[in-house]
């Protein structure tokens, strides 16, 4: 079972790697190919959610690994919450905000500071959309594991892991144009990351199953290559 948290730690962490260095250049990878794979991604993963298909498979035990007390500390706790305070909405917004400002400021343009605040937008207005259609049939088991969200039907796809992961994705995108091999390689880690921490702090607080952060980092991925093509001119 650690093996599986692992796995799908390493699966967000790759994914955003994969679309942040296809959009850096450091993968021989067209933005379209990335944005069809992607968008069929998402598609399989939400309808495999709707039908309760193979994807969810690992829901229950992934969320009953992680709330077992043999495998939690105080420290992530903490942790967890810090991170699930500063991934809301209203403070996602507030920081896209400030991020589009200081870009545009940079750059003598208003076109990065719109796209930064188009793409995570974007990314949240997509996730409410995809919620209120994707309906979560749960098993007894799945129940039993997060009775918390015995009631909730509609958990995918985690709004924390996208709305931060567009966020990240598409700041790290303005600000490695013309940059490094080393430093655009630098910032596509430091977003895999980031992404990775929101979604663990999601399913250690119980409010997610392991397929919602993974729809969610998707999501964050489409946004953030969409976000790179209306952006187009140079930031800097």
């Amino acid at each position: 079972m650690s093996l599986l948290t692992l796995g799908a730690v390493a699966f967000l962490t790759s994914e955003l790697s994969l679309v942040i260095g296809a959009l850096f250049g450091g993968w021989r990878m067209s933005t379209a190919v990335g944005l069809a794979g992607l968008v069929l991604a998402m598609t399989w993963v939400a309808i495999g959610v709707h039908v309760h298909g193979c994807i969810t498979a690992f829901d229950a035990s992934a969320a009953s690994w992680i709330g077992n007390p043999h495998h939690r500390s105080h420290r992530l706790l903490v942790a967890a919450l810090i991170t699930a305070r500063f991934g809301n909405q209203a403070k996602v917004a507030a920081a896209a905000l400030i991020a589009a400002a200081l870009l545009a400021r940079r750059a003598r343009s208003l076109r990065p500071g719109v796209v930064v605040l188009s793409t995570a937008g974007g990314a949240v207005l997509a996730n409410t959309a995809i919620r209120a259609v994707v309906d979560r049939p749960l098993t007894k088991a799945e129940i039993q594991a997060l009775p918390q969200l015995s009631m909730d039907h509609h958990s995918f796809p985690s709004g924390h892991v996208a709305g931060i992961g567009a966020l990240l994705g598409i700041v790290a995108v303005c600000i490695a144009v013309g940059r490094s091999r080393t430093v655009q390689t630098l910032l596509a880690v430091l977003v895999a990351a980031g992404v990775a921490v929101v979604a663990f702090s999601r399913l250690y607080l119980g409010f997610h199953w392991l397929s919602d952060v993974i729809g969610g980092a998707l999501l964050a991925g489409l946004a953030v290559i969409l976000g790179s093509v209306a952006l187009k001119t140079r930031c800097d």
